[in-house]
């Protein structure tokens, strides 16, 4: 039996990924009651499972797996899924070019709302160029932070801690 992956990640928020697989005999599959698979079982030949994962509304990452069984031989993807997140810090500035400040804590995942319909994923460092000069406001909602940093504090007119 393959498996054409053996890890699956996901946001908090949930989501679809598939796992095919490939079988000489009859196969079945279980998993943790928040992850959906379909079919759970097959014949022999190639497979691909859709997973529906539900949205993770707990406080911290979750992990699960997905077993597949062939006869007697059991292989599993992992399931990790980053817990929601629930804090926010919003940093109004005017400057042309933002740096992300620097979170730390532990199992730090998050996401940057630079305006201008620009979203990315979080990571220490990450610096946009904005188009226009004027007043931007970058919103960085995370979940795992502890405690941020910032290189400098010039060009920035607030910083709003309140959900952070």
């Amino acid at each position: 039996m393959t498996l054409s992956t053996g890890q699956i990640t996901m946001l908090a928020e949930g989501g679809s990924a598939s796992v095919s697989v490939t079988t000489n005999y009859k196969w079945t599959a279980t998993a943790d009651p928040w992850i959906t698979i379909r079919p759970s079982s097959g014949d022999k030949g190639s497979t691909t499972v859709s997973v529906t994962i539900a949205a993770n509304t707990g406080s911290s990452i979750r992990k699960g797996a997905i077993n597949f069984v062939c006869q007697d031989l059991t292989r599993s993807v992992s399931v990790t899924q980053a817990q929601p997140l629930n804090q926010r810090l919003t940093i109004t500035h005017n400057l042309s070019t933002f740096v992300v400040p620097t979170l730390t804590g532990n199992g730090l995942t998050g996401r940057v709302d630079f305006g201008e319909g620009e979203k990315q994923n979080y990571a220490a460092g990450l610096k946009w160029n904005y188009a226009a000069a004027g007043t931007h406001k970058v919103v960085i909602e995370s979940a795992g932070g502890t405690s941020f940093a910032m290189e400098s504090v010039a060009g920035i007119s607030a910083i709003d801690m309140s959900a952070f």
